[in-house]
């Protein structure tokens, strides 16, 4: 039987927050580098975080109710992040690189600018996994905020066959959440290469953050 759509929100909007509690407050959680993410916030006020899609889960229950406005695809699965997250506690802007972008950067633009954190997985919505795509970096220069890689591991925990191997933390699994160093991209280098430069830079760091991650739960990166 194949369930209406309609359905299908209901049940993401409804259960998928209590499933998500349920199983944030049995986890143990280790947070490394809260200094650098004060140290952003004195450069800016408030910050971008970047993190991989494939650690959406474990974050979205970590930060939930903190009002960060995350960027969320117009694809069909972009709707029950939506439906999910916002019980949580976030915004969300929709859009993507391919689809909608201009207005979802509008949105992120006006939302920056009233002093809201702002979270973007630059792999999404549809990879490759790990890459970084370059919205990311356009909008960091555009907002001049600093931007605060995020990587985030829980064991033991189901990955998931999907192109973002997507983890799930199992119940009473512990984990550790790392965040790098700031970063800001800075705008007055219109042209040349620093598009590619500087994507390439903030993808360095973000499996950085993640090996460091992953290696503190036991685990190989993958």
């Amino acid at each position: 039987m194949r369930l209406n759509r309609s359905v299908v929100m209901w049940i993401s909007e409804k259960l998928g927050p209590v499933f998500i509690k349920s199983m944030g407050v049995t986890l143990r959680t280790r947070r490394k580098g809260l200094e650098n993410v004060a140290r952003a916030r004195q450069a800016g006020g408030n910050v971008i975080y970047a993190f991989w899609h494939g650690r959406l889960l474990p974050l979205s229950y970590l930060h939930r109710n903190e009002g960060i406005n995350v960027l969320v695809s117009t694809h069909q699965d972009g709707e029950y992040i939506t439906r999910v997250i916002h019980s949580l506690g976030f915004g969300t802007s929709r859009g993507s690189s391919t689809r909608g972008g201009t207005a979802a950067l509008r949105d992120l633009i006006a939302t920056a600018s009233r002093g809201v954190d702002i979270a973007i997985t630059p792999d999404g919505p549809r990879g490759p996994r790990e890459r970084c795509q370059p919205g990311i970096i356009f909008l960091a220069r555009k907002l001049a905020l600093p931007v605060v890689p995020v990587g985030v591991c829980f064991r033991p925990s189901i990955r998931l066959k999907s192109w973002d191997r997507f983890m799930i933390p199992l119940p009473f699994s512990r984990g550790v959440e790392v965040y790098g160093e700031p970063v800001t991209y800075d705008d007055t280098n219109r042209y040349g290469d620093y598009l590619i430069r500087d994507t390439r830079d903030l993808e360095a760091r973000l499996r950085a953050v993640t090996r460091e991650a992953d290696t503190a739960c036991g685990y190989q990166t993958e």
